[in-house]
């Protein structure tokens, strides 16, 4: 039998002082930047002397300094944020009177940390200046929270040398301020002359007397016991020897009943390389630490191994947790989902081996419900409480095998969301901000959601008009040459990689008229992206299958890095007059200018105008007083801009910019909002159809942001368009599938080049494609009811206006003779479309 131990006397003899260092870096949007010093020494920490100094663009001599005081207490940390940030990072400040003040660095700047004139660490290389950030892809110094890795134990006093964040750093996403305030470094801090003296001595034999696990875990958030030395015994349920460590639960008798203590904790090994095999009984003592939020045990050297243990049985979990704060009582220990779980998110699957699983798919608020509604609430609340990270087990950056699915993932052997996982057992563990399920058995994957070939369309007759995001598709000079460029493919390899996925996907889609955006704008000569983009397509599809259009005497369509495009078959309609595009109001700034094109079928001679556009993006938010701000209702930033651009484009459209004056018009593009947010509201507001939600209702989707799906890129027809659309969708080649999968080669294996790979249409992009299906028909005067056929109900509605006794205008003179009255219902029965007006 086990009772709480006294506090034993400190192990470790006091540390020499070491230099602080930063341990955090917080590069949020606006004015949300932070900084964290950590103590690593076993001492308190003297400030005085001690500044913070930014060196801005490029600079050798720092524009702007704060200079600390105070001190850091041993193993703690000081944070430093900016006065104008918001308050939920403000409460993270440590010190009411120490501040970083106002105006501080962005990414391109440097930020250091001195004793006296002595540089003691440095974010960034002093007297340089990046294009806008130093690092690339997830670890990077502009919009990221930066995390010290555990394993640096000093700052990087070399302010001189190349700096690259993924070194040293652990990336998180814009705005994330929960890691600020503690931080944990492997080795303990500072230079011990006798770290780890053996305490074989203090930890008894076996059997004796030791702390209960629940005691050291406690039912708050964090452990009451940290800094405090205790002896544990055991079951080891699982090693982690990438995490440098192991689980220990309690067995059942020794349990508190308690439901909100776990019966588990995590063994940090200490740089002890000896570890215990799963099922045995295990002493262990060791100081109580809070990791990152998650209790741990620092062992010392010392372990008594005390035979064979019983097993452990699982606690049954299911998703969606009832609340996030009940799951700390079974923090470290074992699980079991009895559910089969949906993949929802696969965003870092490539660069940590994780996934994302949910009880199904998950939805963006704003694309089911208005902004700001008790719904979106509602569903935004339950989609957090439905997510769990399915870790790999492994540690660090981009894994040579990609663990999941099993054997290892391959565009062969693929995981896409909406796939399921189940045989899900293991330790719940809490690390980078989210619950995890540690396997102890490998996952059981049933692809749930096959890829498709081609679109699954519902008339392969139909005139098929398409909208597709190409992800910058920049063709450097022209010629081969000019990579990397300031956007999409860092060299020729990569470009040709993703020519040949984009234009695999435009030849599988097949579609007689594709709207384009991100493609590079850079005119219509024969260097261009779009010239160089048709001509791979032709080469494919055949000589001269498809042409492009383009505004007259422009060179390029506005200021923009990329722009919007438009492709057609030329067998298929031929452009009736000019390509037209609008520079006024928003479109002269932030969103990208429209295309607009009028088109004749040539099957039908039917006309019908399609407006190609890319609205601003949801990022890079403005000030807090902007009306373009983050109003926190689910639609992000610049949002007041989209919805004038959707105003403007309607009012620019009923101008007849074309010269036509055929009210047929399709409106499509990435607008850069989701289904229910303003900017769609305006539009179906005035009188357009939103296609994809007519024809797939609220289910949607295709594009995949932070572990939900919903849908950015549109296809919205005008009022009498509408009725000539015989189906909608979109193509699931890219949000369904892994990032890493796309045609980018760096942190990749040469075998993973090879591997996650192929000139196909998945992961072609990030947007999947939208198509429309289009049956023009010629107008008919007698259809009242707009549903394509003349028939019994437009007869009735004809007669319900003639007994209203309402003035009807000539356009109901179906017998021409100069009047409207009843003899033009029969004639209504001639232009009939069906034998006896048969409703169809």
């Amino acid at each position: 039998m086990k009772f709480k131990l006294l506090l034993l006397p400190a192990l470790l003899a006091p540390a020499l002082q070491a230099e602080p260092f930063i341990s955090e870096y917080v590069e949020g949007s606006s004015n949300n930047k932070a900084l964290e010093i950590y103590n690593p020494s076993s001492s308190p920490l003297n400030l005085a002397g001690y500044s913070i100094k930014v060196f801005s663009n490029g600079a050798v001599t720092a524009g702007k300094t704060v200079n600390l005081s105070g001190e850091i207490a041993a193993k703690s940390v000081l944070v430093l944020v900016d006065t104008a940030a918001v308050q939920e990072l403000k409460d993270k400040q440590t010190s009411a009177s120490l501040t970083l003040g106002s105006g501080n660095f962005n990414g391109d700047d440097a930020v250091a940390l001195y004793n006296g004139t002595t540089l003691v660490d440095v974010v960034g290389q002093i007297g340089f200046r990046p294009a806008s950030s130093w690092g690339t892809g997830d670890i990077k110094t502009i919009d990221k929270t930066l995390v010290r890795q555990s394993t640096v134990t000093q700052g990087d006093n070399d302010g001189s040398d190349a700096f690259d964040p993924a070194a040293q750093w652990v990336s998180f996403a814009v705005n994330t301020f929960s890691n600020l305030g503690s931080h944990s470094m492997e080795g303990g801090g500072g230079t011990d002359p006798d770290p780890d003296p053996t305490p074989d001595p203090l930890i008894g034999a076996c059997g004796e007397t030791a702390t209960f696990i629940s005691a050291i875990q406690g039912s708050g958030t964090a452990s009451a016991e940290v800094g405090k030395i205790h002896i544990i015994e055991g079951i080891v349920t699982q090693q982690l020897q990438t995490a440098t460590g192991f689980y220990v639960q309690e067995e059942a008798a020794d349990s508190d009943n308690n439901p909100a203590t776990s019966e588990a904790i995590f063994i940090y090994n200490n740089g002890v390389t000896d570890y215990p095999a799963a099922g045995s009984k295990v002493r262990i003592i060791g100081v109580v630490e809070e990791f990152f939020t998650k209790t741990q045990l620092k062992r010392s050297a010392a372990l008594l191994d005390c035979g064979p243990g019983e097993a452990i049985a699982p606690v049954a979990l299911s998703l969606p947790f009832s609340n996030l704060t009940g799951l700390e009582a079974l923090e470290s220990m074992q699980v079991q989902i009895g559910q089969s779980l949906t993949v929802s998110d696969t965003f870092s699957l490539g660069t940590y081996g994780e996934l994302g699983l949910s009880s199904k798919r998950l939805y963006t608020p704003t694309n089911q419900f208005r902004p700001g509604t008790a719904e979106a609430i509602a569903l935004a609340a339950q989609n957090k409480l439905d997510k769990i990270i399915l870790d790999d087990l492994q540690n660090g950056k981009n894994p040579a095998n990609i663990s999941y699915p099993a054997p290892g993932l391959t565009m062969n052997n693929p995981v896409r969301l909406g796939d399921t996982f189940s045989n899900l057992q293991g330790v719940l563990d809490f690390s980078f901000s989210a619950w995890r399920l540690l396997p102890a058995v490998t996952p059981t994957h049933t692809a749930s959601n096959l890829r498709q070939d081609a679109p699954e369309l519902k008339r392969q007759d139909s005139l098929t008009v398409a909208s597709f995001n190409v992800l910058n598709y920049f063709n450097g000079n022209g010629d081969g040459t000019g990579f990397p460029t300031s956007r999409g493919a860092n060299s020729t390899v990569e470009f040709e990689r993703q020519a040949d996925k984009i234009v695999a996907a435009l030849a599988a889609m097949d579609a007689d008229v594709v709207g384009l955006m991100e493609i590079e704008n850079d005119g219509y000569g024969s260097a261009s992206a779009i010239v160089d983009l048709v001509s791979r397509l032709n080469a494919v599809a055949g000589a001269g299958t498809y042409s492009f259009a383009s505004v007259p005497g422009s060179t390029a369509l506005g200021t923009d890095e990329i722009s919007v495009g438009l492709i057609y078959k030329a067998a298929s309609v031929v452009p009736v007059g000019n390509a037209v595009t609008t520079s006024s109001g928003v479109f002269g700034f932030g969103n990208r200018q429209p295309l607009v094109q009028t088109f004749k079928e040539v099957k039908t001679n039917e006309v019908f105008s399609v407006a190609v556009n890319h609205f601003k993006s949801k990022g890079s938010c403005p000030g807090s007083t902007s009306p373009d701000r983050d109003f926190k209702d689910g639609q992000s930033c610049w949002n007041a801009t989209r919805v004038q651009a959707a105003t403007q484009l309607m009012a620019f459209l009923n101008t007849a910019p074309t010269g036509s004056t055929d009210p047929d018009v399709l409106v499509i593009g990435d607008l850069n909002a989701y289904a229910k947010e303003d900017p769609i509201h305006t539009f179906v507001s005035a009188g357009f159809v939103n296609l994809i939600e007519k024809h797939q209702g609220n289910r949607g989707y295709g594009y995949s942001f932070s572990g939900e799906s919903g849908y950015l890129d549109h296809a919205l027809a005008s009022s009498s368009l509408s009725s000539q659309v015989s189906y909608a969708t979109e193509w699931h080649i890219n949000s369904d599938e892994p990032i890493v999968f796309d045609y980018n080669v760096e942190d990749k294996t040469s075998q993973q080049q090879s591997d996650l790979y192929q000139d196909t249409p998945f992961r072609s992009s990030d947007h999947d494609p939208v198509v429309v299906e289009l049956a023009l028909s010629t107008a008919k005067p007698a259809d009242l009811d707009k549903d394509g056929d003349v028939d019994n109900n437009d007869i009735n509605l004809f007669n319900q206006l003639l007994r209203s006794g309402a003035v009807l205008s000539l356009s109901y003179d179906f017998n021409k003779d100069g009047k409207v009255n009843s003899t033009d219902a029969r004639a209504m029965a001639a232009l009939c479309t069906y034998a006896r007006c048969a409703i169809k």
